[in-house]
């Protein structure tokens, strides 16, 4: 079977890169991007497992590893890929925080939640793809279930983690398909795995490895289908992940109700980070108190170090703490250690690092590149599409290492 699927793969990529070379250049009004996240797909898993799709996109496009934003967690990335914020910016600062200026929780659970505009802050790209005659379309991306500044994609879904991965490919297929004055020029879509099976199993099981080579089957399926389109030598595909995932070490388990009253403190986050808000008058007692508990460290808001970009906004708990890599943290009455695997940690980790794959008329052809951050996503869309990107924390001259 490994020989078959490493044939098909070749001739997928020998396919892609005769198109790719002798198709005409396009026009920005006849361009299209189309960008698939896999949750929690991580730098590495491509080198343990059989990926034959991935391979032939890296051999005909770009490879880099994608550096996550701080904190390397679900919601808090995709929303910086969409509107090349840091989450300090952008305003959903992890997947559960208080919101001092709205008096509300945001929990990625909670439906008020995720469908109230008041969390989302900066532009996303879809909105910027809109308001400048681009139609786009949305099958799950964060931030695209609420009209983010009253504006919300073309065509968008509610999340139904229930519907099968190849129903999602084949909708975004017939997105394609639709008549020309109704079809969106960027789609972005979602799965959650292989985030799910590698929080359970741990990112190097075997179940993972499975759960990675379906996916990549699912991917020579869906490039094998979009050959078919009449616009495919127009559209710019990139697949991509939010983050990485680190095997959580039971033994470097913290529970902080061992070393602080819970009454002290007005909300607590717990996980990886915690975010703490302590009652003012105990602050300085809690930070000092957390110098000494082992495997992790923790900042006052203001102290996080520069390279997190982490810490401005009035969102963020006034203490942050941050685990070693490998390192569960609760804040519960009994302690509960549970997870195999988890991330948020250091986004400088190398297990929290995340793929990124992009092949088409405007990408370099078999280049490697080392690291790039996520927030460069945004800019690197609206390089594609011609827009003009609203203020955003992506460089141009990282995304120039990307294109031809």
């Amino acid at each position: 079977m490994k020989r078959v699927a490493i044939s098909f793969a070749c001739l997928i990529a020998s396919l892609t890169l005769f198109n790719s070379c002798f198709a005409p250049e396009k026009s920005g009004d006849n361009r299209y991007v189309v960008v698939l996240s896999m949750d929690g797909f991580r730098s590495d898993y491509p080198e343990m497992a059989n990926t034959p799709t991935l391979d032939s996109l890296a051999k005909v496009g770009v490879r880099a590893n994608f550096r996550p934003s701080f904190p390397s967690v679900t919601f808090s990335n995709h929303y910086a890929m969409a509107t090349g914020l840091h989450p300090d910016h952008h305003g959903l600062v992890n997947n559960f925080f208080y919101a001092e200026d709205l008096d509300k929780i945001y929990t990625i659970g909670n439906r008020n939640a995720v469908e109230n505009p008041d969390f989302y802050g900066g532009e996303p790209i879809w909105n910027t793809a809109q308001k400048q005659g681009v139609k786009a379309a949305s099958f799950y991306w964060v931030g695209s279930e609420t009209p983010v500044n009253g504006l919300q994609p073309s065509i968008w879904k509610e999340f139904d983690g229930s519907v099968p991965h190849k129903n999602r490919a084949d909708s975004v297929l017939s997105w394609l398909r639709l008549p020309e004055d109704v079809r969106p020029h960027l789609v972005m879509w979602y799965i959650e795995e292989p985030d799910a099976i590698g929080h359970r199993a741990t990112p190097d099981s075997i179940a993972t490895m499975q759960v990675v080579e379906e996916l990549d089957r699912l991917l020579g399926y869906f490039f094998a289908e979009a050959r078919k389109l009449d616009i495919f030598d127009s559209i710019d595909f990139v697949v991509l992940s939010d983050h990485g995932m680190a095997t959580y070490y039971p033994e470097n388990y913290v529970n902080l109700n061992d070393y602080l009253p819970r009454d002290s403190f007005d909300f607590v986050f717990d996980g990886v980070p915690t975010l703490l808000y302590t009652k003012e008058s105990y602050r300085e007692t809690a930070y000092d108190i957390l110098q000494n508990v082992p495997h992790i460290k923790a900042y006052k808001k203001e102290e996080v170090p520069e390279r997190f970009i982490y810490g401005k906004h009035p969102r963020v708990g006034n203490i942050v703490v941050i685990p070693d890599v490998g390192t569960y943290v609760q804040f519960r009455p009994e302690s509960s250690p549970r997870r195999a695997a988890t991330h948020g940690y250091d986004n400088y980790a190398p297990e929290m690092e995340a793929i990124f794959y992009a092949a088409g008329p405007s990408f370099k052809k078999g280049a490697r590149v080392q690291t790039i951050p996520n927030v460069n996503l945004y800019l690197l869309i609206c390089n594609l599409l011609n827009l003009e990107p609203a203020p955003n924390d992506g460089k141009q001259e990282e995304v120039n290492l990307l294109l031809k």
